[in-house]
């Protein structure tokens, strides 16, 4: 995990929990309803866990090229959660092969930056549907931006999966303390996520039933000009679109000009196929009248 004449080697000791004490906080999750999940650094770790019963690996961003681990969790054939960050997308692919080369259980991305906070501008969270289309699997998003909004935009994106440092205190030691949300943004966040997967809908482009309360409010019809006699033609000058839209809707104005009226009607009146010749009528009915040429009779002789 850590070089021991690594300058945080033994902060990390000190921090460090033993085994014991994450059966300790399984069984604290395990009598609340809570999913239990940990990240292991090296095989042993991961054995762990396995024993525990987790029911998906989470993978740091520092072990994405750490490719031996990686396979050894990939042989316990349960979802994996892989962090991004500090990585290229040819440091993915090699990942992402190494993977699913051993197991089909499911791979989830987390776009990540590795900075302790991320600035807005590195976020960069179009990368979200990026990854999801080049590895054709689910995204999530490791956030370390300070606040809930970007956590939020994400969750738009298609973050199916939101990793966010908690605290109770931004006061107490700790490196990640002054970049963790307090329990009141948790369930802002919360809240937030469920209002935006309740908005995201479901691709496809159709009236709500809301809309079509409103439909005819919304939308025109057409109607005439002025008054209007039997069998006079409608032309451009002589239609026009208002609401209400529960007329013939300016969108089949093509379809009406050039027919004749059936009847007179007012100015302001909405066309209807009850008012209009049928299409070409007028035009059959001007053909059955044109003179016909009369047969002459053979010269004799």
């Amino acid at each position: 995990l850590l070089a021991r004449d690594h300058p945080a080697f033994e902060e990390i000791v000190r921090e460090s929990l033993s085994f014991d004490d994450f059966r300790a906080l399984h069984r604290f999750c395990r009598e609340r309803g809570a999913v239990f999940l940990s990240t292991p650094f090296d095989p042993e770790s991961a054995d762990f866990l396995e024993e525990l019963g987790v029911p998906a690996f989470k993978v740091a961003s520092g072990d994405l090229t750490y490719l031996p681990l990686l396979e050894h969790i990939a042989r316990k054939h349960r979802p994996m959660l892989l962090s991004t960050g500090c990585s290229t997308l040819e440091d993915i692919d090699r990942a992402v092969a190494a993977i699913r080369g051993i197991t089909t259980a499911e791979l989830i991305l987390l776009h990540c930056t590795s900075a302790y906070p991320c600035s807005d501008e590195e976020a960069n969270l179009a990368v979200i549907p990026s990854l999801a289309e080049r590895y054709r699997c689910r995204v999530g998003f490791s956030d370390h931006t300070v606040g809930v909004e970007i956590a939020l935009a994400a969750a738009a994106l298609g973050a199916v999966i939101l990793e966010k440092h908690f605290t109770t205190d931004r006061s107490l030691a700790g490196g990640d303390n002054g970049i963790s949300i307090l329990p009141d943004e948790l369930r802002v966040l919360t809240a937030g996520v469920r209002r935006v997967r309740n908005a995201l809908g479901t691709g496809i482009r159709r009236k709500t039933e809301s809309e079509r309360r409103v439909d005819s409010r919304m939308h025109r019809s057409l109607v005439v000009r002025r008054d209007m006699e039997a069998g006079e033609e409608l032309d451009t000058q002589d239609v026009d679109g208002v609401r209400p839209g529960n007329g013939l809707p300016p969108s089949e104005l093509d379809k009406v000009l050039g027919r004749r009226l059936t009847r007179g009607i007012k100015r302001g009146h909405r066309l209807s196929e009850a008012v209009l010749e049928a299409p070409g009528k007028g035009s059959q009915d001007a053909a059955s009248c044109s003179p016909r040429d009369e047969e002459t009779p053979a010269s004799t002789g």
